[in-house]
């Protein structure tokens, strides 16, 4: 019985593991999280030409753990170049805070503010009349739902 049949993997990944191992030993089995530079992105994929490497290849010579990874830097670079191999951010965009511009703003006489600064102004002061017209609308809902209970 072979390893593919006893636990049900795939005999790539088998493959790759004994690829990885013989070159790097029992640390590159070694579950890690890595973030690459663009230098060694470019790095792997110079090598990756160079030899005509597999993508498997390319991964276990450069201590890789997916090789599905060279696939994704070898498309991002043929898109755009270096640049669409930079890390983009993780996580959520931080909001922007306003609150404080546009309280100083709210305060400062309109005859002193700039034409952008005007502009700004206008779409708070509509933005915060529709939510007082949406929060009437549904007190109004509301006490309308209450009334026809009550009945």
């Amino acid at each position: 019985m072979t390893l593919t049949q006893l636990y049900g993997v795939n005999p790539r990944y088998i493959a790759n593991w004994v690829k990885l191992y013989e070159l790097h030993g029992t640390e590159s089995l070694a579950k890690r999280h890595t973030n690459y530079s663009v230098e060694f992105k470019l790095n792997v994929l110079k090598k990756h030409f160079e030899n005509s490497w597999s993508n498997q290849e390319t991964s276990a010579y450069f201590n890789i753990p997916s090789p599905s990874l060279i696939g994704v830097w070898l498309r991002l670079y043929n898109q755009g170049g270096e640049t669409t191999l930079e890390p983009k951010p993780k996580g959520r965009r931080p909001v922007k805070r306003t609150s404080k511009d546009i309280q100083t703003l709210l305060k400062k006489p309109i005859n002193e503010l700039s034409h952008e600064e005007l502009l700004q102004r206008v779409h708070y002061v509509e933005a915060e009349n529709a939510y007082l017209k949406k929060l009437e609308a549904l007190a109004q809902q509301k006490a309308l739902a209450n009334k026809t209970k009550s009945k």
